[in-house]
């Protein structure tokens, strides 16, 4: 994002002035004056000292042109994404993406499998807009004044290793379990060892974890295609197989990837995110006769 820079180093005023601007005029239509007070008495500028000298990264974005603070954002190691304001006259301009995606690559340092958040109703459609999902509506209570926010958490993409085979493998043969129903049980125990002994080793590997550390879903990429994509049966319809594919398409550049022609799910989700089928194989890779769609994104 050329008209901006990311700096950590801000001080406690210019956090209270971008946060009051903000607070002020864009959460105006979803709170009370009265609530709008009670939030801004809360983060004084001594209150911004205190958040600075303890365990939070802080950022902001700086407009190259001008030299204004554009708006900030804090994390901690934990994921917990404390807070993310942007100026009025900044926002719907990609400010508040282009640091999210900076405390993203920050906290995967330390191994924190999500970002989760306390978000405001104003806030509500940016965060889910950029993978977040709604854990919870709460009412929180801010200096005497009742509130509501949201709990919203996103799940950030990581690379297992060896030690992690096993447990890919589990989620590989729950999720062909639960979507390739065309396979027989003869099948499913010609093909597992391959996929430990061959096909994980063989890919890069991203994957998603949940609070407890535990695969939710994964995929396999190698120099020019999506080797594979599996999401555990309990959180398929999550978007955590879309987001993998954007990963794969934007970070990658990768924009192939095959499927069994009888996985009519799978098939109709990637020529939903815009692959087309180029060509068929009658057989497998294993020379199995259950044909192969090769799709490519054009």
């Amino acid at each position: 994002m050329t008209d901006y820079i990311l700096i950590t180093s801000v001080t406690a005023e210019k956090l209270f002035g971008v946060f009051e601007e903000s607070v002020r005029e864009t959460c105006a239509k979803d709170y009370s004056a009265v609530q709008l007070d009670a939030w801004i008495a809360r983060a004084t500028p001594a209150r911004w000292q205190q958040l600075l000298s303890g365990d939070l990264h802080f950022i902001a974005a700086v407009n190259q042109t001008s030299g204004e603070l554009a708006g900030f954002a804090s994390i901690n190691p934990d994921g917990y994404l404390h807070s993310m304001f942007v100026r009025p006259g900044y926002q719907k301009k990609g400010v508040a993406s282009f640091m999210l995606h900076a405390l993203e690559d920050w906290v995967m340092r330390f191994q924190a499998s999500d970002i989760y958040s306390e978000v405001s109703i104003t806030a509500l459609p940016f965060f889910l807009s950029q993978g977040f999902s709604i854990e919870r509506e709460q009412t929180v209570v801010v200096n005497g004044v009742k509130m509501s926010n949201f709990l919203m958490r996103k799940p950030l993409i990581c690379q297992p290793s060896e030690t992690d085979y096993d447990e890919l493998l589990c989620v590989w043969e729950e999720a062909v379990r639960s979507t390739h129903h065309f396979l027989s049980e003869e099948d499913i125990q010609y093909y597992k060892p391959l996929v430990r002994m061959i096909y994980l080793p063989g890919v890069d590997l991203y994957c998603f974890r949940n609070r407890e550390r535990r695969i939710m879903a994964f995929m396999g990429l190698s120099n020019e295609m999506i080797e594979m994509l599996f999401v555990a049966p309990q959180e398929q319809g999550k978007g955590l197989g879309s987001r993998l594919i954007d990963f794969a398409i934007k970070e990658k550049g990768i924009y192939k990837i095959d499927v069994n022609e009888q996985n009519t799910i799978a098939s109709r989700f990637y020529q939903h995110k815009g692959f087309k089928i180029v060509s068929r194989d009658a057989f497998d890779a294993a020379g199995k006769p259950y044909p192969v769609l090769h799709l490519e994104m054009k």
